[in-house]
């Protein structure tokens, strides 16, 4: 009988990641129990208030066959089992009970455990008591009865229909490393948001009442004081507080600004900020720019808030940045926030995005002279604001101070590398038939690195370029076509990025029309996927309907732009910032990106975000693309044999698992 030969854990700030690996087919194995412990400062199990250890079964819903969760009520992995060699603790910091978080600063190891039937011989799994749950009871057209005290009336019912299957354990447990959750990393603090809407959690949330509303994921997302918003946030929100209530001056450089939490947080901050504020898009009547941040800028102007206005108002060029710097008076130490998240109630809790604070003088600097450049590069201000402006651009004097990074060494082997833009001189890339544009040199850095990868590259990107080309994935694809042994995985929001794309209509080598977008991108190593929800309510067992944004299919669903190379190595990389990591942002964006090398713990933090996001989407994408192709897909419950186990056993797939699963 085979067994679990190793065990590995990797936290950030809000999710772990957990892989294992077998050494064949563990023997009527239906799946494994997954038990997170916590630990005291001696390393040892915690105890809870009452004397008892403090270990958690991680929370899971999907049912055997033959079983049904129609009220997506969890249980736990010893109910119903892990049936794949990984696992995405997503309750580590959410709750799915309610929408308060667990703390961070804590240490924790996992115990996996694999089960089968109960049989004689075998110690039985403990019952969890969970047999039975309140929900809200429903009439015919499931909208909720309310009680004469005009709330909703609560039932008592069954926690999930079909008889229930008694497990026992094939193994003791095998236990991973110690990990600790936190956002702190030496000089840096790395946060992420929990921006994910496609889940059942959120579809539940909004379906209490029996009805979804036009407006009502909008209202709570725009709502300061909303607990499902703050919880999609993260600590992303905190963290930008936290910085404000530093003393000092900032100096700010914003794409985007239309949420009113941050609105206020400049505001209250008005004498010690300096804003340059760009534009964003086209109006809905086609013809008036800047209308989403229109109403923060007259906000901004009105408080006497010191503002640059630089303002494109054309479709080339965009002021991408989303990047703070702290000035502490005195001779403290300088910081700069920067990352994906724009400045809007969806960056900051309708989409994945990053956002990174980093401590340290060198690079606080790198970014002041970053930002003191683009203050003397003043545009021509629009009157009135919406007014088009198809000549404004930035400098050549501007773009030739970007040419060149800025290096900083931070010691303990971690290097800083500082890109700026845009850095060609070129307003933007040029097209043709016959001749590949240049590569711009931030880019010919990261694919420098990229092509010296020796296990793995992964990487979240919005929209970094039409069909994977001069962007990152095609160069990803092209490695990884050329490198099997090389495991290349990440997803992207717009269908138009997909490697596979198929354009039906091009103007000035632009897709104007979408064509044909396959959800994934597979080859044995190389695996991209787009973001994808589930939208049919039979699909998929107890799974339903589920939105990827909060206005239909507008809008990014993915935001990061991060890659990161060798997570497991010392010589590792990680690439984030505002740039989305294609030709356009290098030719003809305000941008920046930073490559940090060296530093594992935030290589390692960065790619558990990336294995959450892919990891949601993959499974999600790929039951799209099956049904698309007319194929039958998963049925949506568990099986109930040891026969799952078949493509990790003859390893056809689980690559990435075995990636993070090996003993370092």
């Amino acid at each position: 009988m085979g067994k679990i030969i190793s065990v590995r854990a990797y936290a950030n700030n809000e999710v772990a990641y957990v892989a294992w690996d077998i050494d064949g087919k563990l023997k009527d194995c239906l799946g494994f129990e997954v038990t997170r412990v916590y630990l005291d400062q001696n390393g040892a199990v915690a105890r809870r208030p009452d004397g008892s250890e403090d270990r958690v079964k991680c929370a899971a819903w999907v049912a055997f066959k033959g079983q049904r969760n129609p009220n997506w009520i969890p249980q736990d992995t010893g109910v119903w089992p892990v049936q794949k060699l990984s696992w995405r603790d997503l309750t580590l910091r959410k709750r799915r009970d309610g929408a308060t978080r667990r703390p961070d600063e804590v240490h924790v190891r996992y115990e996996i455990r694999p089960v089968g039937d109960l049989r004689s011989g075998l110690e039985p799994v403990p019952p969890n008591g969970k047999d039975l749950a309140w929900i809200v009871k429903r009439d015919a057209k499931k909208r909720p009865v309310i009680g004469d005290d005009g709330k909703p009336v609560r039932v008592r019912v069954k926690a999930y229909e079909g008889p229930p299957r008694p497990l026992g354990y094939l193994a003791p447990a095998s236990v991973s490393n110690d990990v600790l959750v936190t956002s702190r990393r030496g000089a840096f603090r790395s946060t992420f948001t929990n921006g994910i809407l496609a889940a059942q959690w959120m579809r539940n949330v909004l379906l209490e009442d029996g009805v979804i509303a036009p407006n009502e994921l909008i209202d709570k997302l725009q709502n300061p004081d909303d607990p499902h918003r703050k919880y999609l946030a993260g600590d992303v929100l905190p963290l930008m507080h936290d910085l404000f209530s530093r003393k000092g001056k900032f100096y700010i450089a914003l794409y985007e600004l239309e949420d009113k939490e941050l609105e206020d947080l400049l505001i209250a901050n008005k004498s010690r900020i300096h804003v340059i504020l760009s534009n964003t898009g086209l109006g809905e009547d086609k013809t008036t720019w800047d209308e989403r941040n229109k109403p923060a800028r007259k906000r901004l102007i009105d408080a006497g808030v010191d503002i640059q206005h630089r303002m494109f108002n054309n479709s080339v060029h965009i002021g991408h940045n989303k990047f703070v710097v702290h000035v502490p008076p005195g001779d403290g130490v300088k910081s700069v926030f920067t990352g994906s998240t724009n400045w809007t109630y969806t960056g900051v809790s309708a989409q994945t995005n990053n956002a990174l604070l980093i401590e340290d003088d060198a690079i606080a600097d790198a970014f002041l002279v970053y930002w003191k450049n683009m203050k003397d590069d003043a545009l021509p201000v629009p009157r009135p604001f919406g007014k088009p402006m198809k000549d404004n651009q930035q400098s050549k004097e501007f773009r030739g101070l970007n040419e060149t990074p800025e290096q900083i060494d931070l010691g303990g082997g971690t290097t800083v590398t500082a890109w700026f833009s845009p850095n060609m001189q070129q307003r933007k890339k040029p097209t043709s038939k016959t001749k590949q544009p240049p590569t711009p040199p931030d880019l010919a850095d990261v694919y420098r690195l990229m092509r010296q990868a020796k296990d793995a590259v992964l990487f979240l990107a919005f929209y970094p370029g039409q069909s994977g080309k001069d962007c990152i994935i095609g160069q990803m694809v092209d490695i990884g076509l050329h490198d099997t042994s090389l495991l290349v995985s990440g997803a992207v929001s717009s269908a138009q990025a997909m490697p596979n794309y198929v354009g039906s209509k091009k103007e000035d080598g632009e897709v104007v029309e979408e064509g044909e977008s396959p959800t994934t991108f597979e080859t044995k190593n190389v695996s991209i996927v787009r973001a994808s929800r589930i939208d049919d309510e039979g699909l998929l067992g107890d799974f339903g309907v589920e939105r990827l944004t909060p206005r239909g299919s507008r809008g990014a669903i993915i935001h990061d732009k991060i890659a990161v190379i060798d997570p497991l190595s010392d010589d590792c990389h990680v690439v984030l910032g505002s740039h989305n990591l294609g030709f356009k942002a290098s030719y003809s964006n305000d941008e920046n990106m930073l490559i940090v090398s060296g530093n594992r713990a935030l290589a390692e933090a960065y790619a558990v975000h990336i294995l959450d996001v892919y990891d949601h989407y993959r499974f999600r994408a790929i039951e799209t693309e099956r049904k698309r192709k007319g194929q039958k897909g998963w049925s949506g419950f568990l099986d109930t044999d040891d026969g799952w186990q078949e493509g990790y056993v003859t390893r056809r797939k689980g690559n990435l698992m075995r990636y993070f699963a090996r003993q370092t």
